[in-house]
């Protein structure tokens, strides 16, 4: 099979039924290891009062997300409304580090192999590496596209893909429904993921300048592995 032959080359941002669940897992052991099963039980409750009030509050918000895409639109506002909910329990600065150490962390190391379809990409003809290239190029392209994440350009060399991105629809409406700490989620999911599928994509993935960690753009840089430079520790 050829890269481009993969379901998941150049599609929506998805995630497949069995990722979610695992996802959702995730999040119900965190809450319920933080707060207690009834401490749980009053999160979602206050979930879903704030997820109809920001509805309410924000309505040209979620049609001008629906119109990008239903499925964000759901995401982002469920993740809205269950970070206020924690917020009010433990103030904004701890709910989002228990975001990101209990319940981003994990997921990132669940969708990233799901949204690049590892198992069959790694089975597919070629260079893994090259493969993985083209994987992204047609995923970027696809968010354009859709104008969830806006590729500025790309620089494609036999070791190493570069990628720069100029907008982020994560960062401008979670910052319009009042919750810009929500913006860096996306960041933190990358650094989680990327390093889970490196080895089996002979990738290094570097990531110097996002958008929502004080940049004027996000440059993803994938190098072929072995060949990046020893900075990892300053990826954002």
């Amino acid at each position: 099979m050829k890269v481009e032959e993969l379901e998941k080359y150049g599609a929506a941002l998805e995630m497949g039924k069995d990722p979610v669940r695992v996802q959702n897992k995730i999040m119900f052991n965190a809450l319920k290891k933080e707060f207690g099963l009834f401490g749980m039980l009053g999160i979602f409750k206050d979930t879903l009062l704030n997820n109809a009030r920001l509805r309410k509050q924000y309505p040209e918000v979620q049609r001008e997300i629906a119109e990008i895409n239903k499925t964000l639109e759901k995401e982002l506002f469920i993740f809205s409304g269950l970070f206020l909910a924690i917020s009010k329990r433990i103030g904004r600065e701890a709910a989002y580090e228990f975001f990101r150490t209990k319940i981003i962390n994990d997921m990132g190391k669940i969708s990233i192999p799901d949204i690049y379809q590892l198992n069959d990409l790694v089975k597919c003809e070629g260079d893994v590496f090259d493969n993985f290239k083209r994987m992204n190029i047609a995923m970027f392209e696809r968010t354009t596209k859709d104008k969830t994440w806006h590729m500025d350009s790309y620089i494609d060399e036999p070791d190493k893909l570069t990628i720069k991105v100029t907008t982020c629809a994560n960062i401008e409406f979670f910052n319009k429904l009042g919750v810009p700490e929500l913006g860096k989620f996306g960041c933190d999911h990358d650094l989680a993921g990327y390093p889970a599928i490196e080895e089996d994509v002979n990738c290094d993935f570097r990531r110097m300048c996002t958008l929502a960690k004080g940049g004027d753009h996000c440059l993803f840089e994938f190098y072929r592995r072995g060949s990046a430079p020893d900075n990892v520790h300053l990826n954002k």
